[in-house]
Formats: structure tokens, C-alpha cells, sequence
């Protein structure tokens, strides 16, 4: 008997605590969540071998694919992507999207990706072997990735 007392009177406080009258209208505010446009873009350097080193003098192609769009960046002796794991090794930041580079007769040419903003930096470094120094980056370019929307937005709408 107790426990039916109980449950009425935590029956009757959760309606008259409700505090809405029976004309009132109950509105509810829905807000579309805002999203970022970097959050979410994905930015690869990658390398296409052209001639590979059993020719004798291998050739290979970097490019940043960003938004189905492809950015030439230079032509190296040889190249290939570089794990996230190894980033330390190569002294890549963490944050870093994606690196790519390689070693050919004693020089080599190494990349990485960096968001900044609404932009893709991509930085080079270009050692020697036998360098103590380690990897010593530079700016090599600054890709917008408002650019590459537009650029893909422009081609795959059908204004027909």
C-alpha cells in the first residue's frame, strides 16, 4: 500500500512540476550543426613511378590529391609513401596528413602535408645521406582547399 502511495505522489509532482500551461505551445529550437570544410578533407601526396631504378636512372612524379583534384609538386629519382609510424623518423610532425619521398644515389627528396587554416601547405626537404643536420623542411606550396571546392563544385553540377 506504501508503494502505491509513493508512485501517485511521484505521478502527481512530475505533472504539476511540468510548469506548461494547456494553451501554450511548446516550441523546439533545432539547430543545424556547422561543420567545418577542413574537418573533413582529405589531402595524399602520393608518387607514380615513371621509370623505375632497374633502368639505371629512375624517374617518379609527386602530387597532392586534394578534393578529386591532383597537384603536380615536383619530379624526384625515386618515391613512395611514407607510413605515419615513420613520421618521427623523418622528422614529420605528427599532425601531418600524409608524406611521401625516397632515396636515390645518395640524395633524396622528402614531402609532407600540412592543414593550415583552410589551406594544404606542402614542405620539402632535400638531405644528403651523409647530412647531420636531419631533415631540414622548406615551403614548397600553399593549396587552398576553397580552390579545389570550387573547382569541383563548378565541374559536377548540371546547370541544364
Amino acid at each position: 500500500m506504501k508503494s502505491g502511495f509513493y508512485l501517485f505522489l511521484l505521478c502527481f509532482l512530475m505533472f504539476a512540476c511540468s510548469g506548461q500551461d494547456a494553451g501554450e505551445e511548446k516550441s523546439l529550437k533545432y539547430e543545424l550543426p556547422t561543420y567545418n570544410l577542413t574537418d573533413w578533407v582529405k589531402a595524399d601526396l602520393a608518387c607514380e613511378e615513371i621509370r623505375n631504378a632497374d633502368d639505371g636512372d629512375p624517374l617518379a612524379v609527386v602530387y597532392l590529391r586534394l578534393l578529386e583534384q591532383q597537384y603536380l609538386l615536383d619530379t624526384v629519382y625515386t618515391c613512395s609513401v611514407i607510413a605515419p609510424q615513420m613520421y618521427t623518423s623523418y622528422g614529420i610532425p605528427r599532425d601531418a596528413l600524409s608524406a611521401c619521398g625516397g632515396w636515390w644515389a645518395g640524395r633524396g627528396n622528402f614531402y609532407y602535408a600540412l592543414q593550415e587554416g583552410d589551406s594544404v601547405t606542402v614542405m620539402q626537404a632535400a638531405p644528403l645521406q651523409g647530412d647531420s643536420l636531419g631533415f631540414q623542411y622548406k615551403f614548397l606550396k600553399l593549396i587552398p582547399i576553397s580552390d579545389s571546392l570550387t573547382e569541383l563544385t563548378a565541374d559536377s553540377v548540371n546547370f541544364e
